[in-house]
């Protein structure tokens, strides 16, 4: 059986050597070898990629480049020519191409033996970047926790949060296409120059004491040089000091625009929580990339903002209500002519003008106001109110010696006692402190808070008599309650309102001066209640007292 097995084998074989004397001969020949393309051509002076188009026989390559920039147009060095497998031409690598005309041929023969001519056009080159640009944003995206289930992101402008980056809305940045490198990158000359303002942005508040420039400038200033790397999608500048900032460009093809972008450390382990400022943390941690938006054209501002202000003897900081577009100023009382206060510093939205400059006069006769208009770069007018606060010797802070009850007896004795001789728990008040700050106006009614601070017991005093039926508390708690309260003065009358707010005032008092502060004089409702005729202590103070006096010694 295994002799008919090998003579099968054996017959087998000579039947296919019958068929073909050479079953690799196709493979080993060139017939098969039917390929006529250029794969890939970098020629002398090129920018980018060659664009290589073939259909059927209509084979076409357009080479961009700086024609400006190569030495002879009749002789282009080939500096790297690529072929489909097998085929081969006379335009090889260090050969040369008359190209004066615009375009020239390059013949390429597959191992066949079959040849195609291909059009090389050379064609001039326009960067993506090439030409002068305006600033027209500046960004950064932060990443405030999105790894939990309540994080969140933000993309905003920087602008928003750094007023001193604002003169790098008019700079210029300039890219010039001097050349290309072996690998067809497009390079020049950089310049970031600037605007009609004659400064460049800061990454920096002073008042605040930031400074996140060595974080955030990533466009350098000044001249230097640039590269695009087409294959990694980016470009590197290299500054004056030669140092590389090294850019991803994204192309806004619809607005015609730029992103140049770059990654900042991402310092989440850093954020603070305790007396959290969320534009620092922003800024300083929880920013991940930062970008400039480049634009042809230059973006107008639509900013029509008073960012800062002060006048002459101002005290305290000004206080800036944008959505009012209302401004508050307290001078000290030292009898300066309210129709002629200087203005000592005027801040604006970017490129915005005003009718008003420093060093100018400002009337504030009528009301304690005055009106600033101020026109964005765009046209835009907004007018602002400036009120002024004249800071009295009312201003400041005070304890509370003592307060006294007064009675009138019907039939009987009209008199006035310590509070405290009557109401031991009243005395917990005694050691508080008073604070008055004047804030603004309230028509032609000075204005501002009146806070009650706890003393060092930290509890106020309570008004309930160890007689199961008199308790004080709600005649005198509300006349100038625990906590912080709103309150006006009627300059007529001298009379201090006070209340949660201009719409709820609760309590009034005479502002009576003493010689070591004043003393507020409350009105009490009189015979509220049917006495007992006894003329104990609820006839007393539940139906006949009339007056509550708080003495305020200033500090």
């Amino acid at each position: 059986m295994k002799k008919l097995y090998n003579i099968y084998f054996i017959v087998l074989a000579l039947f296919f050597v019958a068929c073909t004397e050479n079953p690799l001969e196709d493979v080993e020949g060139t017939d098969w070898q039917k390929e006529r393309n250029v794969v890939s051509i970098l020629v002398e002076g090129q920018i980018g990629t060659a664009i290589i188009e073939r259909n059927f026989d209509d084979a076409k390559i357009k080479i961009y480049a700086k024609v400006e920039n190569i030495a002879d147009l009749a002789n282009v060095e080939i500096k790297n020519i690529a072929f489909s497998y097998g085929a081969s031409s006379a335009n090889e690598k260090g050969t040369t191409l008359d190209l004066s005309s615009g375009t020239a041929t390059i013949a390429v023969a597959s191992g066949a033996g079959e040849s195609l001519n291909w059009e090389v056009s050379l064609l001039p080159f326009k960067s993506d970047l090439e030409g002068t640009w305006y600033i027209g944003d500046v960004r950064m995206y932060c990443d405030m926790f999105t790894n939990e289930s309540w994080g969140w992101e933000k993309n905003e402008s920087m602008f928003s949060y750094l007023a001193e980056l604002n003169p790098e809305l008019d700079n210029k940045i300039t890219f010039t296409v001097e050349g290309a490198d072996a690998k067809g990158n497009p390079f020049g000359k950089y310049e970031h120059n600037v605007g009609d303002d004659g400064a460049y942005g800061s990454y920096t508040d002073a008042n605040k004491g930031w400074d996140f420039n060595s974080r955030f400038r990533k466009i350098p200033t000044g001249n230097g040089t640039w590269l695009r790397d087409f294959e990694r999608n980016k470009v590197i500048i290299t500054d004056a000091n030669k140092v590389e900032h090294e850019l991803d460009l994204e192309l806004l093809t619809a607005t015609n625009e730029v992103n140049l972008k770059t990654e900042v450390p991402y310092l989440a382990e850093n954020f603070s929580w305790t007396d959290t400022d969320w534009s620092y943390e922003e800024l300083a941690h929880m920013s991940k990339l930062t970008w400039y938006t480049l634009t042809k054209e230059r973006v107008l501002q639509t900013g029509n903002s008073i960012t800062g202000l002060t006048v002459k003897d101002q005290d305290g900081d000004t206080q800036i209500d944008g959505d009012t577009k209302e401004i508050t100023v307290t001078i000290l009382d030292n009898g300066a002519n309210l129709a002629a206060i200087e203005l000592t510093s005027l801040n604006l939205s970017y490129a915005a003008t005003t009718d008003s400059s420093v060093g100018s006069t400002l009337d504030f006769s009528t009301a304690n106001t005055t009106t600033i208009n101020v026109t964005s770069e765009t046209g835009e007018s907004a007018s602002w109110t400036v009120k002024i606060v004249v800071k009295s010797d009312l201003d400041g802070t005070y304890s509370n010696p003592s307060s006294l009850i007064y009675v009138n007896q019907e039939y009987g004795s009209d008199y006035s006692k310590n509070i405290s001789d009557d109401f031991t728990s009243a005395n917990l008040e005694f050691d508080n402190e008073i604070v008055i700050v004047s804030e603004g106006y309230n028509g032609d009614r000075p204005n501002g808070k009146i806070t009650n601070n706890a003393g060092a017991d930290g509890v106020y005093g309570d008004y309930n008599h160890v007689d199961a039926d008199v308790d004080l508390n709600s005649k005198l708690r509300h006349l100038l309650p625990a906590g912080e309260s709103y309150f006006e003065i009627d300059l007529v009358t001298n009379t201090m309102y006070i209340g949660s707010s201009k719409d709820d005032l609760t309590s009034e008092a005479k502002m009576l001066a003493t010689d070591t502060g004043i003393t507020l004089q409350f009105t009490l409702a009189y015979r509220e209640l049917e006495p007992n005729w006894n003329y104990g202590n609820y006839d007393n103070y539940m139906c006949w007292t009339y007056q509550y006096e708080i003495n305020l010694d200033k500090q």
